[in-house]
């Protein structure tokens, strides 16, 4: 086996436009299982939960707490193949739960966003963002903007 190696981010990360970053309130599983509940009150479901932590540490690589809920719902790609098939590999939509010394953060994308480059899907896109920006606020206080 390779010799364990330990990834510590030495530099801030980068917030690009189409992304939204909010600091938790919360600790790590807290924040996690706080997301996968507002997903469920949503009436979404969770396409997929990947553990990057675990597959790095199945390389040799030991790295801080990292996890991504994939979700999505099938009347939502109904709506994506009804508008504009072209869409369809933007779905589904996730959240990046990270903790580092400096606390736990969620990422996301956000649905306006990822989702102008189709004009017919800007009314389900905004659909999207109140739902992303109200299972973020089950996390954090920190108000999300639109990006628009």
């Amino acid at each position: 086996m390779t010799d364990l190696v330990t990834l510590v981010p030495s530099s801030m990360a980068t917030v690009p436009r189409h992304q939204i970053v909010v600091p938790s309130s919360y600790g790590f599983d807290e924040t996690l299982q706080r997301l996968r509940d507002a997903i469920a009150v949503a009436e979404l479901w969770i396409i997929h939960e990947i553990d990057p932590q675990a597959l790095l540490q199945k390389g040799g690589i030991t790295a801080f707490r990292l996890r991504q809920l994939l979700w999505f719902h099938p009347r939502y790609m109904a709506r994506l193949l009804l508008s504009d098939p072209g869409a369809v590999p933007e779905a589904p939509l996730k959240f990046v739960v990270s903790e580092q010394a400096t606390g736990v953060t969620v990422r996301a994308l956000n649905p306006v966003l990822v989702f102008s480059p189709y004009p017919r899907l800007f009314g389900l896109a905004q659909e999207l963002f109140d739902t992303t920006e109200r299972m973020l606020q089950t996390v954090s206080a920190m108000p999300v903007s639109s990006g628009i």
